[in-house]
C-alpha cells in the first residue's frame, strides 16, 4: 500500500514539474523607495488608495504618493504619452473650483532615471491658503503622482524637502 502511494506521488511529482516549464516570472505589486524627511511620520489616512503617506501635524506638512501600472491603465483604455502629460490629466482639474486656484511653473526633468513633470499648485480653502507641489513621475511600468503640500505660510521652510522628495523617486 505504501509503495502505491509513493508511486502516485511521484507521478504526481513529475507531471507538475513538467507544466512548470510554461511558466515564467512576473513581478507582483511594485517596490518604490523615496527620501523622507525625518519630521515626517507615517500615516494611512490621507487618501485611501495612496501607497505612501507622511505627515507632520504641527508642521502641517503632508505627503501622498499615487501609483498607476501602465498595463492597467492601457486595458482600461487610458494611455499617457509621457509624466507631463499623466501631471496634466490630473493636475488641470485638480481642486479646480476652489478660490485664488492657480497652478504655476511647469517644470519638465529627469532624475534617477525617470522622466518628471511638476507643477506648484496654489489654492484658498476654509479660510487658509495652501501650496501644493505636484509631480509626475514615468518609469518603464508606472506613473506615479507625487502630492506634497502644506499651508502657504510654510512654503520657505518646507519647499526644498518637497523638492527633494519629489525627486526621489527609485524602482
Amino acid at each position: 500500500m505504501m509503495n502505491r502511494f509513493y508511486g502516485m506521488l511521484l507521478s504526481a511529482l513529475i507531471s507538475c514539474t513538467s507544466l512548470a516549464q510554461d511558466f515564467s516570472a512576473r513581478k507582483g505589486g511594485n517596490c518604490f523607495t523615496m527620501d523622507i524627511p525625518a519630521y515626517l511620520t507615517r500615516t494611512f489616512e490621507l487618501n485611501e488608495v495612496a501607497s505612501l503617506q507622511y505627515q507632520n501635524t504641527s508642521r502641517a506638512a503632508f505627503v501622498i504618493v499615487i501609483e498607476d501600472d501602465k498595463a492597467q491603465l492601457e486595458s482600461l483604455g487610458i494611455k499617457f504619452v509621457n509624466a507631463k502629460d499623466f501631471l496634466d490629466n490630473f493636475a488641470n482639474d485638480f481642486k479646480k473650483d476652489f478660490p485664488g486656484r492657480k497652478q504655476i511653473n511647469p517644470k519638465e526633468f529627469s532624475n534617477n532615471g525617470n522622466r518628471h513633470a511638476q507643477v506648484e499648485l496654489y489654492w484658498t480653502e476654509e479660510g487658509s491658503e495652501f501650496f501644493m507641489l505636484i509631480t509626475g513621475v514615468e518609469t518603464p511600468e508606472h506613473f506615479y503622482k507625487i502630492m506634497c503640500w502644506a499651508p502657504l505660510e510654510s512654503k520657505a521652510k518646507i519647499y526644498d524637502d518637497f523638492v527633494r522628495i519629489s525627486k526621489s523617486l527609485k524602482e
